[in-house]
């Protein structure tokens, strides 16, 4: 019952940012339009609140404790995915709503610049290394801060929902308590740091990953393995060979 809550109010909100039509429909099921009514009516401020260029409070939301911003409608996209058990809609990776598109479009990027303005392997190397989870990166439409946030927050808050916890207290616990540490949380939700990397060298994404280099591809996944790995270390919450 709490994940049913929560997915529905997940994906009400997944509209209300812009993450809306068939495909995301598609991806993780319709909104439920009755509940959409009823906030709109009780709420009336909340569509444009958690829109992507609405209030600022939501937009680009401060991690309570940290100056982090987090993107709140790409939060809401990829928990509304996690949440999300259809039969017919397994067959789509929850993680290709999460950090798994987001660092395949990073790769994607890191192609683009090395064809269309020349940019070479190993200057790109270290500026993947570097632009990846940064709050100001280099280019536009990177895999910056804001996304690296939501789509590792997303999966936790998922993994409390999908083990009992309501919405509420998930996030409570999560983000107002501290009870859980967000890398070393979210590397255990794959079950380890070897299963984890596994995962992530192992991650096809068709059609995308065709059409692009297994140069930039791998760039890609040396970069997000990389984040994650500083940030568990930072916690000191999960063993790392």
């Amino acid at each position: 019952m709490n994940r049913e809550r929560a997915l529905e109010l997940s994906r009400v909100l997944r509209d209300y940012g812009g993450y809306n039509g068939l495909e995301w429909s598609l991806t993780s099921g319709f909104a439920n339009p009755k509940l959409a009514a009823l906030i709109r009516l009780r709420y009336p401020d909340y569509p444009l609140k958690f829109a992507k260029d609405g209030d600022i409070l939501f937009k680009g939301v401060l991690i309570p404790g940290a100056n982090i911003g987090l993107d709140v409608p790409h939060f809401n996209a990829s928990l509304s995915k996690y949440l999300d058990n259809d039969t017919y809609r397994r067959n789509i990776p929850a993680d290709w709503a999460g950090w798994a598109g987001d660092m395949f479009t990073f790769a994607k990027q890191l192609d683009s610049l090395h064809r269309a303005d020349g940019l070479g392997i190993d200057s790109l190397r270290i500026w993947a290394s570097h632009s990846l989870g940064n709050p100001k990166p280099l280019f536009k439409n990177t895999f910056g801060q804001e996304d690296f946030y939501a789509d590792i927050d997303a999966r936790n808050i998922s993994t409390l929902v999908n083990n009992g916890l309501s919405y509420h207290d998930a996030m409570d616990k999560y983000y107002n308590q501290n009870c859980y540490g967000r890398f070393g949380h979210f590397v255990n939700s794959y079950g380890g740091w070897k299963n984890f990397v596994n995962h992530v060298n192992g991650f096809y994404f068709f059609p995308m990953t065709p059409t692009v280099n297994p140069i930039f591809i791998e760039m890609a996944k040396s970069a997000f393995i990389r984040k994650i790995r500083e940030g568990t270390l930072n916690e000191m919450d999960c063993y790392i060979p």
